[in-house]
């Protein structure tokens, strides 16, 4: 049986010709900034001790910190953002930026509490569910982990992190149906995206369908944007490529 890996998941089964599919960090990190050292207090900065985002409504908080994000600042996103939710703690989306950011940096039990504030604030909000189905994976509660991503998919049938992270889910347990559709599902909603076509062959290589996983790691060798994972991808082919060919002796 092949073995998948998704963002903040990992199951490992292993079988005649193991598998390791691409991380759903290639297929859409929440963040892309490296853990870094956090202050206990907010950085006054050239303003000396006044802080110049007081009066900023929540949003312009959020945006404020996502720009520190992009500019690969995670400490001062943090701290404006911790900030932003002392004067704001019902605004649920600095809870669930707060939670992404520190899922990332893999400070599990605080995401994991920013993260549940901010689904308990907005309920029906798809993203929030997501994230904190990859948190509650990292403490093996699988079962909530499914069943947010069960509700972020009806939510937004066209999510494509909930599906990629679902399929990888349903495939660690087993539930190759459900694993298949999804990641079926996110090559329909994105073709382009590499990750799925990888995943998916790994569905069709564990059900016996190996042509049919041949073609996926072909098309994923086309457009995969890390040359890491092509050569796993080559390696893999060659692999089921000599199986597949008849035995001539």
């Amino acid at each position: 049986m092949a073995t998948l890996v998704a963002m903040s998941l990992s199951a490992c089964d292993t079988g005649p010709v193991p598998t390791t599919a691409v991380t759903n960090e290639d297929l859409e990190p929440i963040v892309q900034a490296a853990p870094k050292p956090r202050p206990n207090s907010f950085r006054a900065g050239p303003h000396g001790g006044h802080d110049p985002h007081a009066g900023l409504t929540p949003d312009k908080h959020a945006r404020v910190a996502l720009q520190h994000l992009a500019e690969d600042r995670p400490v001062e996103a943090l701290n404006t953002l911790d900030q932003a939710i002392a004067q704001y703690p019902e605004a649920a989306e600095l809870h669930g930026i707060r939670g992404s950011l520190l899922l990332e940096q893999g400070e599990v039990t605080e995401a994991l509490a920013s993260l549940e504030s901010a689904v308990r604030l907005a309920p029906d909000n798809p993203l929030h569910l997501t994230n904190r189905a990859q948190a509650y994976r990292k403490f093996n509660r699988t079962d909530e982990a499914l069943a947010d991503l069960d509700r972020a998919i009806e939510i937004d049938t066209g999510l494509l992190s909930a599906r990629f992270n679902r399929g990888a889910l349903s495939f660690s347990q087993g539930d190759f149906e459900t694993a298949l559709i999804d990641f079926e599902q996110c090559i329909a909603i994105d073709p382009h995206t590499a990750a799925p076509w990888f995943n998916r062959a790994a569905v069709y290589e564990a059900t016996g369908r190996r042509e049919e996983a041949i073609a996926d790691l072909r098309r994923f060798l086309e457009i995969a944007p890390s040359e890491e994972w092509k050569t796993t991808a080559e390696e893999l082919l060659q692999q089921w490529e000599a199986a597949a060919k008849p035995d001539t002796s």
